[in-house]
């Protein structure tokens, strides 16, 4: 993987677990990726990944694309500052997202009556009307 995918995929699985209880495990990873590479800057890291973790939890999906640039582009001047980064940063992305919860179960039960609308959403959608097109308008006149 090229380097500048490696780090938007590695950014975007960061701060996907800084969300959820598995945060710490991304912080300790991460931190100990710095730790090999600049352990100078290790402490700082894991203090701004700890920072993340109270944006991403309680922000919204600005914030949350705000940390994964913010990371990504720490991580790819860590990839050009030393050719082997990049080997590490895709091993510690695979660990991360094979500790990491990739499924849902979710158990939704609705009842609509008269001409109510019931809207069930698992994960990840946007509500809106959709616009209607001619065949709709004859549809809705009853056509």
């Amino acid at each position: 993987m090229d380097p500048i995918s490696l780090a938007a995929a590695a950014a975007t699985t960061i701060v996907n677990l800084l969300a959820t209880d598995a945060w710490g495990k991304a912080k300790e990873k991460v931190g100990a990726l710095w730790r090999r590479f600049h352990p100078e800057q290790a402490d700082a890291v894991e203090a701004e990944l700890a920072q993340a973790h109270d944006e991403v939890r309680g922000g919204d999906e600005t914030a949350v694309r705000a940390q994964a640039l913010y990371w990504e582009s720490r991580l790819l001047r860590l990839m050009s500052a030393d050719a082997a980064v990049a080997a590490e940063l895709a091993r510690v992305v695979d660990e991360l997202r094979a500790d990491s919860p990739s499924t849902y179960t979710v158990s939704q039960r609705a009842k609509a009556t008269g001409r109510s609308t019931v809207i069930q959403v698992g994960r990840d959608a946007q509500i809106g009307e959709k616009p209607l097109t001619a065949g709709d308008e004859d549809r809705e006149a009853g056509r």
